[in-house]
């Protein structure tokens, strides 16, 4: 039987169902503990990941808050096109030019907008413009019928069918 001393390295216990000291290591092994740490890291980085990030609600590009913008910029211009039918679309250049096109789609429907302005009307849109039509317009049939404010302008084709 095995003495109940204990040395530095190991504590006994007892199995009840036979008395006899079981020996278990004190120390833990190195990978172990480095687990821990390990684990320990992760959680706190993921905690400061979730404590610093901005609500959603308060983010002001929102993706609900980008359709009722565009909703809105183009609510006048929506009562004066038809109901149905296909409009031509002039935009600006840039990085953003296809989302403000994708934009005037989704404001505009059922309207068809083609990106083309080889309609019989056309909708300039062009929301970081100060005001206006652009001094360039790429086709000289293009006449500004009216400009609703905001970027979103109207233009007659008079070369279009």
């Amino acid at each position: 039987m095995a003495s109940l001393t204990s040395d530095a390295e190991h504590c006994q216990t007892y199995n009840a169902a036979s008395f006899s000291p079981i020996r278990l290591p004190m120390k833990l092994p190195r990978v172990s503990v480095a687990f821990l740490v390990f684990l320990l890291g992760c959680l706190l980085s993921t905690a400061r990941i979730v404590w610093d990030a901005p609500m959603p609600s308060l983010q002001p590009d929102s993706k609900l808050g980008v359709g009722r913008r565009s909703d809105r910029r183009f609510a006048a211009l929506r009562a004066s096109l038809p109901q149905r039918g296909v409009t031509g679309y002039l935009g600006e250049s840039g990085a953003a030019a296809l989302g403000d096109y994708y934009l005037a789609q989704y404001a505009l429907a059922p309207l068809v907008v083609d990106h083309s302005v080889n309609h019989a009307l056309v909708v300039g849109n062009f929301p970081s413009s100060t005001g206006g039509a652009p001094a360039a317009l790429p086709s000289d049939h293009l006449q500004l019928v009216q400009d609703f404010g905001d970027g979103v302008l109207l233009f007659a084709n008079k070369g279009a069918n």
